[in-house]
C-alpha cells in the first residue's frame, strides 16, 4: 500500500492547496480536517482513494487514506461535463468566427439539450453567451490577443507590430516551459524581421531576464549528461534485439534532426545553436553562445531602443490619422536606429510623398477659392467712384432746390451719398455757397438803392 502523499503536507499547506483547486472540477473528497479536494477520482480501495486534482495548470495525483476521509461526493455526469465546458472560458486567442460556431454547435448547445434540468445549466448558458458575443466580434474582422480585442482596421495599419506580438507571445510560452532554445530562435527572427517593433523590445527584455536560468539549465545538462548516457546504456542491455534496433534507429533520427536544425541555424545566423540533452558538444556550444549573447544584449542601449520603438508605433498611428509630417519625422528617427529595416524605409518614403501631395492639394484648394469679401467691396467702391463723379452735379441741384413730389418716391440723397466720396460732396457744397454769395453781391451792386 502506498503512503498517502497528502498526509505528508501540513494543515496550512492543505488549506492553500484546496484554494488552488478548480471549484468545478468534479468529484469531492471532504477530509476530517475540513479540507475539500475536488477533482477526478481515479480509483478506490478498502484503504485509500486515488484522486487527480489540479494545482493551477498542474495535475497532481493524491492517494488519500480512507481513515482521513469524512465524505466522498461523486460528481454526476452533467457536473463533469459542465466542469469541462467551463474550461472553455476564457476562449483561446485568435479564434475565427467558424471556430466559435463549431464550439457552440458541437459542445455547448448539445449540453442544454442533453441535460435540460441540470443545476449547471446556468453556468453553461453563461459560457454560450460569451462565445456568441465574441463570435460577433470575430465576424467583424477583429481578433483577440492576450484577451484584448483588436479591431479589423488596426489589424491592417498595425500589422507589423501585431505579427511581432504573436511571436512575442510564443517566446513567453517557450520561456515559461523552459524551452530556452526555442525562445532564442524566436528572438533572432524578431530582431531580423521586426526590429523596430515595441514587441521586439519587450522580447529582448524577457530573454535578457531569462538568460541566468538558461545558463543554469545548460550547466545542469552538462553535469547530468554522463549519468543520462550511462542510464540509457544500462537500459539498452535489458532490451531484446528488435527493441534495441528500434532504439538505435530513433537515436540516429534524433541526431540527424539535430544536425539539420544546426545547419539551418548557421544559415540564418541564429545566435544560439540548437542543442540536445544527449549531445554533449551541442550543449557546450550553446553555453559558449549564451555567454556571447549575454554580452551582446548587455551592450544594447535599452532606453534608446524603447524610445525608437515608441516613435515607430506613433508613426504608424500618425499615418492612420493622416498626420503625414509627424509620421515622416517619426519614421526618419526610427530609420537612424534601424537603417536596414526596409519596412521602416518604405513607411518614411510613403509619409513624405503623402505629406507633399497633401500640401499641394491644400495649395490648389486655396487658389480655387473666391476672393475675400473685403477685396470685392473695394473693387465695387472704386467703380462707383467714377459713376459718382458723373452724377454729382445732378445730386447738387436736387440738394439745392426745394423738394418736389417726384423726389418723394426715390430718396436719392442716401443712395447717392453712399456711392459718392465725401470729399467730392463737401467740395461741391462749398463751391455752391461761393457762387450763391457772388450772385447775391452782384445783385446788390446793381440795385436802385445803390444809386
Amino acid at each position: 500500500m502506498k503512503t498517502a502523499r497528502l498526509c505528508l503536507f501540513p494543515v496550512s499547506l492543505l488549506a492553500l492547496l484546496a484554494t488552488a483547486i478548480l471549484s468545478n472540477a468534479g468529484d469531492v473528497i471532504k477530509l476530517k480536517t475540513g479540507v475539500k479536494l475536488e477533482g477526478k477520482i481515479l480509483s478506490e480501495s478498502a484503504t485509500e482513494v486515488k484522486i487527480e486534482v489540479m494545482l493551477g495548470t498542474i495535475k497532481d495525483i493524491q492517494d488519500v487514506p480512507r481513515k482521513d476521509i469524512a465524505e466522498i461526493i461523486k460528481a454526476t455526469p452533467d457536473q463533469i461535463e459542465a466542469a469541462a465546458l467551463g474550461l472553455l472560458v476564457p476562449s483561446q486567442d485568435g479564434m475565427s468566427d467558424n471556430a466559435y460556431q463549431s464550439t457552440l454547435t458541437e459542445k455547448l448547445e448539445p449540453f442544454l439539450k442533453k441535460y435540460p434540468t441540470s443545476p449547471a445549466r446556468s453556468q453553461v448558458e453563461a459560457v454560450i453567451k460569451t462565445y456568441q458575443e465574441e463570435m460577433t466580434k470575430a465576424k467583424s474582422g477583429a481578433t483577440k490577443l492576450e484577451g484584448v480585442w483588436i479591431p479589423s482596421a488596426e489589424l491592417k495599419w498595425n500589422a507589423y507590430n501585431i505579427e511581432a506580438r504573436r511571436r512575442r507571445i510564443e517566446l513567453q510560452k517557450s520561456l515559461k516551459a523552459g524551452n530556452y532554445g526555442d525562445a532564442a530562435q524566436i528572438l533572432a527572427e524578431l530582431e531580423l524581421n521586426k526590429p523596430a517593433s515595441v514587441e521586439t523590445f519587450k522580447s529582448l527584455q524577457l530573454f535578457k531576464d531569462a538568460l541566468p536560468d538558461f545558463e543554469k539549465t545548460l550547466t545542469r545538462m552538462v553535469e547530468e549528461h554522463p549519468i543520462k548516457i550511462k542510464s540509457r546504456d544500462t537500459n539498452n542491455k535489458t532490451l531484446t534485439p528488435e527493441q534495441l534496433a528500434r532504439v538505435k534507429e530513433a537515436i540516429r533520427e534524433e541526431e540527424a534532426a539535430l544536425k539539420v536544425s544546426q545547419e539551418t541555424a548557421r544559415k540564418n545566423k541564429t545566435p544560439i545553436p540548437p542543442f540536445s540533452e544527449w549531445d554533449l558538444k551541442s550543449i557546450k556550444d550553446a553555453q559558449v553562445a549564451v555567454v556571447k549573447e549575454k554580452a551582446r544584449i548587455a551592450k544594447l542601449d535599452f532606453p534608446l531602443l524603447k524610445a525608437t520603438a515608441e516613435k515607430f508605433q506613433t508613426g504608424l498611428q500618425n499615418l492612420e490619422d493622416k498626420s503625414y509630417l509627424s509620421a515622416e519625422r517619426n519614421f526618419i528617427e526610427t530609420a537612424k536606429v534601424y537603417p536596414k529595416d526596409l519596412f521602416v524605409k518604405d513607411r518614411a518614403e510613403f509619409a513624405k510623398k503623402a505629406a507633399s501631395e497633401a500640401a499641394r492639394a491644400a495649395a490648389e484648394a486655396s487658389a480655387a477659392k473666391p476672393k475675400p469679401a473685403m477685396a470685392t467691396a473695394s473693387s465695387d467702391k472704386s467703380k462707383s467712384g467714377t459713376a459718382a463723379k458723373t452724377a454729382a452735379p445732378t445730386a447738387v441741384k436736387k440738394t439745392s432746390s426745394a423738394s418736389s413730389e417726384e423726389d418723394t418716391d426715390t430718396p436719392p440723397a442716401k443712395e447717392e451719398s453712399s456711392n459718392m466720396p465725401m470729399y467730392l460732396i463737401g467740395g461741391a457744397a462749398a463751391l455752391l455757397v461761393t457762387l450763391l454769395g457772388a450772385k447775391a453781391l452782384t445783385k446788390k451792386k446793381g440795385s436802385p438803392d445803390d444809386d
